[in-house]
């Protein structure tokens, strides 16, 4: 637990690797205590001491004004990098949450319904499809955490399919909500590769050659990389505008986010977070811009976007999103269906809904969390994550370095120190 005493011990007697640290409100103005915030650093502290993470970024706020951000340790398990503030990491899923924001405003200015076939906006995927159902008697199919060709059981032999047809299209509902059936993790199936110089107009309709994992919307199963990128596509078609200008245009400037794009800005690529790859990717290259994990961007840029939800859609003197929408957003919207499959955030499933491109606090004990119900958010790649609580209108992002869930232990510290600060409740 964060009040062990010997952890405690353990954490004040670290030496730090590139910490910094900056706020603009006293945690004890907005009613949370400055003495249990503290226990935010001390668990970044022995995460790094223990080898867990090299390093991480965490800010809370409330109200809108921030109480705490701290960068320590390292971008890199060597140590070459520290973490800043203002370090600049792929957000990976983290992207999602503002794809879905994109297409919930195109719905509430009437330029799409949460109900439209996807043929409506790319039409090669519309129409008649094919559903890919597991033999009667076949040996079951492998399962890995990881999207992507699966080894055949050396026990059992292959797994044999047959293939149904689809009964109904997929709508913008179903990829909003990973009901579609598009990609379930542990399944390997014939994707489209990429190709230098692809776009979302161009790859994405060769989705059809791939068949769905289940009958649109019959089942909860995450769609990591291709459900959203056929968002962002939607977002084009019906906008009219190229993917990264209209989240540019509509979301990121509005905002002030100015470090946060798809891909680095050549004049920050010193700030940059390598995470995919030893290069940097310019923003001036990209050409596939993916909405399932395209965009990067930093910790006091995306509390914005969060600040913006929590907010009911308003930020800066303008409504991005109407309150009701926010509101269906962050609400059950997958009924009785279990989010079976791949373990979202690392935590488990029973505890948890899914609203439209982000997850929510059902049952706290289930899900095993301080957060209260109510409480909705993201992550990306198991080590960068935010959350909303509303009733106590709390904002927390968290950003680590590497891939997988070892960050999960960090994520669930900081989530008791953040509940254990609050003094004064609010209405």
């Amino acid at each position: 637990m964060l009040r062990n005493a010997s952890l405690c011990l353990l954490a004040t007697s670290l030496v730090l690797v590139g910490s910094s640290h900056a706020q603009n409100a006293n945690p004890e103005d907005v009613g949370l205590s400055s003495k249990q915030l503290a226990l935010i650093q001390q668990a970044v502290q022995v995460n790094i001491a223990t080898g867990q993470i090299p390093g991480a970024i965490v800010l809370v706020a409330r109200d809108g004004k921030v109480v705490y951000t701290d960068a320590q340790g390292a971008a890199d398990p060597a140590g070459k990098q520290p973490l800043k503030i203002d370090s600049i990491f792929p957000l990976a899923s983290l992207t999602k949450p503002i794809i879905a924001t994109a297409i919930l405003m195109l719905v509430d200015e009437g330029k799409m319904g949460l109900n439209d076939p996807i043929g409506k906006y790319i039409p090669e995927l519309g129409g008649a499809r094919q559903v890919r159902v597991l033999r009667p008697g076949s040996p079951p199919y492998p399962y890995s955490p990881l999207p992507g060709p699966l080894p055949e059981s050396s026990e059992y032999g292959p797994a044999q399919f047959d293939l149904v047809p689809a009964l109904r299209e997929i709508t913008v509902r179903d990829l909003l909500t990973h009901t579609s059936g598009i990609q379930e993790f542990g399944v390997g199936n014939d994707f489209p590769n990429p190709t230098p110089g692809d776009a979302l107009a161009t790859r994405l309709p060769k989705l059809v050659a791939a068949p769905l994992e289940f009958q649109p919307g019959s089942r909860w199963a995450y769609s990591n990389g291709w459900g959203f990128d056929v968002l962002g596509r939607m977002v084009e078609v019906a906008s009219g505008m190229p993917l990264n200008q209209f989240i540019k245009q509509r979301l990121l400037d509005p905002l002030g986010m100015k470090d946060t794009d798809f891909g680095v800005h050549r004049d920050a690529a010193a700030r940059a977070v390598s995470q995919f790859g030893p290069r940097v990717q310019f923003s001036d290259e990209v050409t596939y811009f993916s909405g399932a994990a395209g965009i990067q961007s930093t910790v006091p840029d995306y509390v914005k976007f969060v600040q913006m939800l929590m907010d009911g859609g308003r930020a800066n003197g303008k409504q991005f999103l109407k309150p009701e929408t926010v509101k269906a957003m962050s609400s059950n919207q997958i009924n009785w269906l279990r989010m079976s499959g791949y373990p979202p955030m690392a935590m488990p499933a029973e505890g948890l809904r899914f609203g439209y491109g982000v997850m929510l606090v059902s049952t706290p004990a289930a899900a095993g969390t301080r957060l209260p119900a109510g409480s909705f958010g993201w992550d990306g790649v198991g080590s960068r994550r935010w959350w909303v609580i509303p009733e106590q209108r709390i904002a927390i992002v968290m950003m680590a370095p590497l891939i997988g869930p070892m960050a999960a232990p960090l994520h669930r510290m900081v989530e008791a120190a953040v509940m254990s600060s609050i003094i004064t409740s609010r209405p």
